[in-house]
């Protein structure tokens, strides 16, 4: 029958696997082990307050899906939103600690409501290409047509017993400032949702023109304060739905070796 897996492609020991993000509420797991489809599904529970509907098969017994209450991957509600940035964050630090690799991000559809498909490969402890320290998450993600908004806490759910630095949200939010001011986008800033959310002057994310050419200037400046703090892009994901009109935009994933004893956590 049309469409059907021939039975040599049965996954196996297969060392790719994809996490995918469909509806507004639903997460699917494709040829991840049951062990990951457990841990995973302990994290949602603890992470996600709405919780679970329902889980169970999709289609082929190879794919796992959990459906939400809730909509995490909606186009409209904050709150949902960065509920959604923190999930998704602490599902990647899940598969990180268990040497899944996140090799790419891909939109695998021309809907104009599809979302991320992440394409992770496992990697055996001897030849992983991840680094061995103990490390930390930060989601930052665009949000209408003019803010910023960042996603930290002092306790990464996703690693337990993983303490992170108190103070380093605030030395974030300074950094950023500065750069904002710099360039002549800081309108203000403020707590929404457990989060801190900067206001830009203007519209950057519907900019044109010469008005788009600063907006990317923006975006290097921005990659750049990270990096000065030890954040590196681990993954850009479009992960909410948008219309036939309004797109949404990638939410970025930053990760940092966690500072040991007194190291600086701010080069700037």
């Amino acid at each position: 029958m049309a469409g059907d897996i021939p039975k040599h492609s049965a996954p196996g020991s297969s060392q790719y696997a994809t996490l995918s993000f469909h509806k507004t509420d639903t997460v699917r797991l494709l040829c991840f082990p049951d062990d990951i489809k457990s841990n995973v599904e302990s994290l949602i529970a603890s992470v996600w307050p709405p919780g679970i509907q329902s889980t169970g098969p999709c289609g082929e017994a190879y794919e796992f899906e959990f459906k939400l209450k809730g909509k995490p991957w909606g186009y409209f509600g904050t709150q949902d939103a960065v509920g959604a940035i923190r999930l998704l964050r602490d599902i990647l630090a899940l598969l990180y600690d268990q040497s899944w690799e996140l090799v790419t991000s891909a939109i695998c559809s021309r809907r104009y409501t599809a979302k991320d498909t992440l394409i992770f490969r496992k990697n055996s402890p001897s030849s992983s290409a991840l680094p061995v320290q103990q490390v930390e998450w930060l989601g930052l993600a665009t949000a209408f047509y003019d803010k910023i908004r960042i996603v930290y806490e002092a306790k990464n759910v996703g690693r337990p017993g993983l303490e992170a630095d108190h103070d380093h949200l605030g030395i974030v939010i300074m950094n950023l400032k500065k750069m904002l001011e710099s360039l002549d986008y800081f309108e203000k800033g403020d707590w929404s949702h457990d989060s801190f959310e900067f206001k830009l002057k203007g519209r950057p994310w519907r900019s044109r023109g010469e008005d788009s050419v600063k907006m990317r200037l923006m975006v290097l400046r921005l990659l750049e304060t990270m990096e000065s703090m030890g954040w590196r892009v681990y993954a850009t994901i479009l992960q909410r739905t948008g219309t036939d009109e309004d797109r949404m935009m990638d939410t970025w994933y930053f990760v940092r070796t966690r500072p040991s004893g007194d190291e600086v956590t701010s080069r700037s």
